[in-house]
């Protein structure tokens, strides 16, 4: 046989077995760093993961208190509501009070009226009764100045 002997083959071959161990060792310390690398990106971002979690608790119960704070001053703004629509209420039945007031009163003019209108036709008759007596009267003062009139002409008796 010509060639590499045995021993040389096996030389070669620790040789590659030498630099096979050698690139597993670099391919081995390069994984770790990977390793390490994510760990760290897992362990940074769990971090990351944590403070905004806790900022989302912060901000709900933020949120929660500002909530809470309009809802009291809704609270507040229902009771003035409640007060003012029980004031209204009350100022309604005034209202009503005072209406039914006015239609009492109302109801009385109409009284008065139709008794001023009967009094009004009394006074129209009581009118005509004085202007006949006041022509009567005219009537008896024109014959008594007649009767004067004659007396002194020296009639005595009238026809």
């Amino acid at each position: 046989m010509t060639g590499i002997g045995f021993e040389e083959r096996v030389t070669a071959l620790e040789l590659d077995m030498q630099s096979m161990k050698i690139i597993i060792g670099m391919v081995d310390n390069k994984v770790e760093r990977v390793r390490a690398d994510v760990r760290q990106a897992q362990a940074a971002n769990t971090r990351m993961i944590q403070a905004v979690r806790d900022d989302m608790t912060e901000f709900r119960q933020e949120v929660s208190v500002r909530f809470d704070s309009v809802d009291a001053r809704f609270d507040a703004v229902d009771s003035s509501f409640t007060h003012i629509d029980a004031r209204l209420d009350r100022m309604d039945s005034r209202f009503d009070a005072m209406d039914s007031r006015l239609d009492r009163m109302d109801s009385r003019f109409d009284g008065m009226d139709s008794r001023l209108d009967r009094m009004d036709s009394r006074f129209d008759r009581m009118d005509s009764r004085f202007d006949a007596m006041d022509s009567r009267i005219d009537e008896i003062v024109s014959l008594i100045r007649g009767m004067a009139d004659g007396r002194a002409r020296g009639v005595t008796s009238v026809n």
